[in-house]
């Protein structure tokens, strides 16, 4: 029986009054790939901060190797064999790839100041000996031949791997992979799942925090699900993907019958109407990180439409590509048949394009009223303010309770309506929703829901983005999948409401089938 190479015990992170990580209890076995998943602000990524030093637990311990971590610094973590990647990027970028590589040994040089600057023998042969440890880093991972490429002129997917290499070289007991690959395609991604199971053969335990499920379910020997800071589940990949409470976690619950009934059905006109908003060949990157990758979507007048899909899948750029927030690189977006290209994000506002950001996003030291007062700031919504904040209240009598309460010391729920509100003083015509569920109670879900059916009623047309795909899905008339960037399915809300498609593309069961020669999953429609 393998042993334990890293326990937590009782872990605790918290952030002012935001809990983190709550208590968590894991036990990661000597040479295992133990995956550590779970939906947005799960806390997977403050585990890793905690484990690798960059975050001080508020309370519990961290036993490496059967040492108690307690306050030592990154760099002595580092030291005894915990090495790590990043979410993001954090390469030497006007470095070439060796260098990168070699700083990497940093903690195995034993040269001093005055060594280097003599280069002396000793010096030299040590210098030698990381050169060749950093090319063999490099061979390993596969970036043969790029020792002398500068880094940032490396594709993205060879970038990811340079990371990789840096962590690798000096051949830790534990390393961290911390969304190794997110932003890489299809094929990407499948020789990361290979690599990581050569730096597993190596001897090296790893921990792997990753929203690409497929990769997930294909490297890791067990995997840890983490739900608002708790530890929801724990074991095999076939046990988790069949978790009731996992699948629940990433696709959420269903509205119950009785607000269903207060919501009304939503449903697609019998004849669909014409297109509002045309999302044609969308491409968006983050630097070299491609986000989108050719995207294509319409909305149609007086729709629900869901855009659904694993974290990191793009949802949220489309509605930040859509509102002005981020520039595409290829494509066009067009609004009521005309394009918004070079139109700025408050250009979008006064034409309609109103968007509640995920995370809500109210201004915490201006009260309730002050907050909705600046949501009438397009001049159609000015002139019939009053009006107009009136109704919001009576939609929302919580709000119209706490008036002139800050908007900081509202509850989730109540932030969340009361961003809700602010976009019903723009009088929007498109409205885009990001993640309006996350982070609350179920009762609140269904208050959500509610408001969303209000908004609907008041003839807004709704793109709505959602990591509870049932609550999307409940709600919208038709709905998009999105996968890496791409739409890969389509179809109703109640057909895609019952596709097993949607929530293996969520957990990482397959199910796609790729297009003959070129390797791209095409959108299979279920209309």
């Amino acid at each position: 029986m393998t042993s334990s190479l890293l326990r937590t015990e009782q872990l605790v992170c918290r952030f002012g009054g935001l809990v983190a990580v709550g208590g968590v209890d894991i036990s990661v076995q000597r040479g295992d790939v133990q995956g550590l998943i779970g939906p947005n602000g799960a806390g997977k990524t403050t585990f890793l901060n905690l484990v690798s030093g960059h975050v001080r637990p508020t309370s519990g311990a961290i036993f490496f190797d059967e040492s108690n971590l307690g306050a030592l610094p990154p760099q002595r973590r580092a030291a005894i064999g915990i090495r790590r990647t990043f979410q993001n990027l954090r390469l030497f970028r006007e470095m070439t790839a060796l260098e990168n590589v070699m700083v990497g040994l940093h903690a195995d040089t034993k040269s001093e100041i005055l060594h280097s600057l003599l280069r002396g023998g000793k010096q030299q042969r040590e210098e030698r000996e990381t050169t060749q440890r950093a090319r063999d880093a490099l061979d390993f991972v596969g970036l043969t031949d790029c020792d002398n490429v500068v880094a940032g002129t490396l594709p993205y997917g060879h970038q990811r791997l340079l990371e990789i290499a840096r962590a690798f070289v000096a051949r830790p007991k534990l390393m961290l992979l911390d969304e190794p690959a997110a932003g890489l395609n299809g094929a990407e991604a499948g020789r990361m799942v290979g690599l990581i199971r050569r730096i597993q053969a190596a001897g090296v335990t790893v921990i792997l925090v990753e929203h690409h499920m497929e990769v997930v379910m294909r490297a890791c020997d067990r995997i840890v699900v983490l739900n608002y800071g708790k530890k929801l589940a724990d074991g095999s990949p076939a046990d988790i993907r069949d978790h009731s409470g996992v699948i629940e976690a990433y696709l959420g619950t269903r509205i119950s019958p009785a607000r269903r009934a207060d919501i009304g059905q939503i449903q697609a006109p019998a004849d669909r109407k014409s297109t509002m908003l045309r999302l044609s060949g969308l491409h968006v990157k983050y630097g070299q990180i491609p986000a989108l990758r050719g995207l294509d979507m319409d909305v149609d007048a007086g729709e629900i439409v869901a855009l659904i899909g694993a974290n990191g899948a793009g949802k949220s750029t489309t509605l930040k590509a859509i509102s002005g927030l981020v520039s595409p690189s290829a494509g066009d977006i067009e609004l009521n048949g005309k394009s918004l290209a070079g139109l700025a994000p408050e250009q979008r506002v006064e034409l309609g394009i109103v968007q509640v950001p995920e995370g809500r996003r109210v201004f915490s030291r201006l009260t309730v009223d002050e907050n909705l007062v600046v949501g009438a700031y397009p001049a159609r919504a000015r002139s019939d303010e009053r009006r107009a904040r009136e109704r919001v209240y009576s939609l929302f009598p919580r709000l119209a309770e706490r008036r002139r309460q800050a908007g900081g010391s509202l509850s989730g729920g109540e932030q969340q309506m009361l961003a809700f509100a602010r976009a019903m003083m723009a009088q929007p015509l498109l409205l885009l929703l990001d993640e309006p569920s996350l982070g609350l109670a179920p009762i609140l879900v269904e208050e959500v829901a509610a408001a969303i059916g209000r908004f609907h009623r008041d003839g807004a047309t709704i793109l709505l983005v959602e990591q509870n795909a049932e609550l999307a899905l409940s709600l919208a008339s038709r709905g998009f999948v999105i996968e890496t960037g791409r739409i890969v399915l389509t179809g109703s809300g109640p057909n895609l409401l019952e596709n097993p498609k949607v929530w293996a593309s969520y957990l990482g069961q397959g199910g796609w089938e790729a297009a003959p020669g070129n390797g791209r999953r095409e959108p299979v429609s279920l209309n």
